[in-house]
């Protein structure tokens, strides 16, 4: 007696790392959140252990790519200081972030 079985092909699912729309600054907040950015980058150059970032899109829940955010500014304790085109916590040992602005 011969089983099938039925395949269902596995669709990836995709974490985009931009929503196409464009980010709605003022000049000045734009300013200030370079510069908070930059200033906490500076600050931590020399611990390999500190992420700084913003405007990124930050995936809390592996299979859902509709739980996501994206802080302003945010430094995350406890990972590789590398840059990234989005941040998946399952990636990431499930750390988050530790300071938001």
């Amino acid at each position: 007696m011969a089983v099938s079985a039925e395949y269902f092909p596995i669709t990836p699912i995709e974490y985009p790392d931009e929503d196409g729309k464009p980010v709605a600054e003022s000049d000045q907040t734009r300013e200030y959140l370079l510069y908070s950015v930059k200033s906490l980058g500076i600050y931590f150059q020399n611990r390999p252990d500190v992420y700084v970032s913003g405007n990124l899109f930050i995936y809390y829940e592996q299979g859902v790519p509709e739980s996501v955010v994206s802080p302003d500014v945010f430094v995350i304790f406890g990972v590789e200081n590398r840059q990234r085109r989005s941040y998946k916590t399952w990636e990431e040992n499930e750390k988050t972030p530790d300071f938001v602005l």
